[in-house]
Order: C-alpha cells, then structure tokens, then sequence
C-alpha cells in the first residue's frame, strides 16, 4: 500500500503549460494587473499599519507609455531577505489565509508577466538593509512555451526564466514592494491609456471617497468603519495623481427633462443576512430626488457595486439580475461590502466561488434591494406616464375629486385624473399624503400593495 502511495507521489509531473494557465490564461484583461499588484500592496500596507512598522498606506503607479514602462510600488511591510527567494518562487501558495487579507492563492503578481518582455520584483522588509530582486525573462518565457520542441516540468521553467539576487546597502529604516514591467504592450495599448486605467482603478481599488463632490461620501465612511469588522481606504496615485471613487452628488441620466440631471439627496443603508440572520454584508444606496431615467451610459458610477476588502467583484453589472428588471441596477449607485469568510472571490474576482452563502447573498440582495427598487422604479415610470396624459388632456374637462379633496397638492401631481384607473388614483391619495406630511417617510412601500409589481 505504501509503495502504491509513493509511486503515485513520484509520477506527478506539472508541464510548463500550467504557468502560461496562469499567466495569459489568468488575466486576458490587461486592466486586470493593476487590480492584482494594487490587492497585493494594500495587503501588505495592512500588515505593516497592524504591526506598527508603517504609520501611512500609499501606492504609486507611474506609467511611461514612450518607455512602455509600469513601476508600482507600495510601502507596505515587505519580504524579510531571508524569506525573500522562497515567497517570490512560489506559485499558487500563500501564506494570506491566515490574516483573513484580499489576495490568498500567491499567483497575482503573475498578471504583468503576460503582458512584458520583462518584468522585476523588488522588496525590503523593514529593519533589513538587504533588497531582495527577482526577474523574470518573459520574452524567453513565451518563447519556450510557444515552441513545440521544447518539453519542460514547470520548475524547469521556472528555472530557466528567472533569476534571484540580493543587495546589501538599503537603508533599514523603511521598507516597500516594487513591480518593475518592461516591453509592455498589449491590444490597442489598452495598459497604458491613463484615462482609461485611471476610471478603472477609481472603481476597482480601495481608494477614498471625494468628499468635496460626493458630501454623503463622509457619512457613508463612517458607517462602514462603525459596522465592517475591517474598512480602510488607501492613497494611491498615477503618474503623480491622487485617485478617488467616482460618486458625486449630481449624476447624469437619459432623461432630457431637467437637464439630463438629477441629485443624490442622500443615501440608505441596508444589511445582507441569510436565511439565519447572520450577517454577509452592509451596503447603502443613493436616494434620487427623482426617480426618473437610468444613468446615463458610460457614467462610472452607475450600479450597486459589490466589494470584498473595498476593492471590486465583478462590475457594475454583476447584480442586474438581482432586479424585476436587469436595466434597473443602472438606475441607482451604491456600493455592498462583504463581511463574511464565507462569500470567497474566484479567481479572476468576477463572482464568488459556488456555496451556500452565494445562493443566500443574492437570494438577500433581491429582497432586500433589487425588488424594493424595482417597484419605486416602474412606480415612477407610471406616474411619469399619467403626468404625460394630464398635459395633453383638456383644460376646461372637469378634476375627478379623490375622497373629497381637489386641492392644489393632488392637482399637481396628477391634473387628469379622469383618464387614470382606479389604482393610479388610489396610488396619488398616498403620493399627496406623503408629500404633505412626511417628505422622507417609509409610506412609499404601501404602494408596492396597489400595483401588480
């Protein structure tokens, strides 16, 4: 029996393949390795701000499209010199898991090598004057993998495409991670169109709220950092440029009227919980003046977002199905943070891994957000409509009174009632009462009764 085990222990054999699965095969979205080298910073940020060894948490990303150059460095905690060669040569194994961090299958920085002809991985822990330097030879890489003649085991690769040194002389009172790509290129040189990296890490990473034009940004940090069990945003610049979420107060939509505009007024928090009432997320949504129109395409802060560490799964579309309607989502912004070990991001972070707690989370989501929405939404689509038939309605007809009163109030929301069904004006007798005396009131929901949502 034993000899049976050994045997099948010393048969396994790992190709080079495996590697360019998880190189190109990984990440086919270029954009995608600013996601992973910015996870594997903040993840070392942390380490170093819970140990005390760093009092600050800052990502540089400097791009030189001439050069076709990309340097990201972070000052995070770092790798000790004497752990350095192991942690760097080793793929698929991490040592995450256990502080419960963002990155935890150790293949992330694996992301650039897809993309360069070469590509360097510079640390220093803090208190060492020793930097630890592996590089990987990427051109060579894609060479041997996409020539036939070549049979190779995986460590062989690995052997024969990277090298590991290490310097002495760094100064020992500070510490860091740097990612050096060089020859990058990829479709339509997508890796280095700054606007375009620059929207996307404003809505995939950790970085800040602007409170300045987001004013509800600051009542929703402090939410977060009262009911998460971890919540941290981090400075993280490009080319000099300080980066931040895209929510403002005035959004954009597809609706003429009003300009095309509309205001968040302010923002509602919610809970996730499953079928048990244990906890999954908390999230909050913003409250329009008027919900009339989605937002206008293209706008990067369209959608309820989904975030594990506050860096992004998916993208502004993994919730659509969560609504009566999937082109609801793009009606609101907002933004659902996970706090629960048992929602875990697959491995392109486009979706969590199949379980129990992702049928419960999305189960909850429609519930307690996409179906709520759905009907305030068509809600207003109807009194949109029945507004539209009021004004080509004739003045001299006569207003049909609703339980006696033809006061100003209902005639403002709905002149022609005469052409609207029994439900509409049940539907405006609460509207009126709404308006005239709660302005923020929960009565909206009793509609949800009148109209077969």
């Amino acid at each position: 029996m034993n000899q049976a085990k050994e045997a099948s222990i010393s048969s396994f054999k790992a190709g080079m393949y495996l590697l360019e699965n998880l190189t190109s095969g990984m990440y086919n979205d270029p954009l995608s390795i600013y996601r992973e080298y910015i996870q594997n910073a903040v993840d070392s940020i942390d380490i170093g701000l819970a140990d005390g060894t760093i009092d600050s948490a800052l990502v540089d990303i400097n791009l030189d499209p001439f050069k076709k150059r990309i340097v990201i460095k972070d000052n995070g905690i770092g790798i000790p010199a004497k752990m350095a060669e192991k942690v760097l040569s080793s793929i698929g194994s991490s040592n995450k898991q256990e502080r419960n961090l963002r990155g935890f299958r150790g293949i992330g920085r694996l992301g650039g090598i897809a993309f360069s002809d070469r590509a360097t991985f510079k640390t220093k822990y803090f208190g060492d004057n020793i930097e630890s330097v592996q590089e990987w030879d990427c051109l060579k890489l894609r060479h041997i993998i996409s020539n036939r003649q070549y049979s190779l085991t995986f460590q062989e690769l690995f052997d024969n495409v990277t090298t590991f040194s290490q310097h002495n002389g760094v100064r020992s009172n500070h510490s860091y991670f740097e990612v050096i790509l060089e020859g990058v290129s990829s479709f339509r040189n997508q890796v280095f169109d700054i606007e375009r990296i620059q929207n996307y890490i404003s809505q995939v990473a950790p970085v800040p709220f602007d409170y300045e034009l987001f004013s509800n940004g600051k009542i929703i940090d402090q939410h977060l950092l009262g009911c998460l069990s971890f919540h941290n945003t981090y400075d993280i610049s490009l080319n000099g440029n300080k980066i931040y979420k895209p929510y403002r107060d005035v959004i954009h939509t597809s609706m003429k009227n009003g300009g095309g505009a509309d205001t968040i007024k302010e923002v509602k928090f919610f809970e996730i919980n499953d079928r048990n009432g244990q906890p999954l997320a908390k999230g909050w949504y913003g409250l329009r003046e008027q919900m009339l129109g989605s937002i206008r395409k293209g706008e990067k802060y369209s959608g309820i977002r989904v975030r594990v560490g506050n860096i992004l799964i998916g993208d502004a579309h993994l919730l659509d199905k969560c609504f009566r309607e999937e082109r609801f989502n793009s009606y609101v912004i907002g933004e659902i943070y996970v706090d629960s070990i048992h929602l875990i991001p697959n491995s392109r972070r486009d979706d969590f891994i199949d379980n129990d707690a992702k049928n419960a989370f999305y189960n909850a989501i429609e519930k307690t957000v996409g179906l709520p929405l759905s009907k305030e939404i068509r809600l207003q689509s109807r009194i949109m409509s029945v507004s539209k038939q009021s004004d080509n309605h004739s003045a001299d007809k006569p207003i049909t009174k609703i339980n006696g009163d033809t006061g100003n109030d209902v005639r403002d929301i709905k002149k022609a009632v005469v052409t609207a069904d029994f439900k509409t004006l049940q539907a405006i007798n609460i509207i009126n009462e709404i308006r005239s005396k709660c302005r923020n009131c929960d009565r909206l929901s009793d509609i949800s009764g009148i109209f077969d949502f």
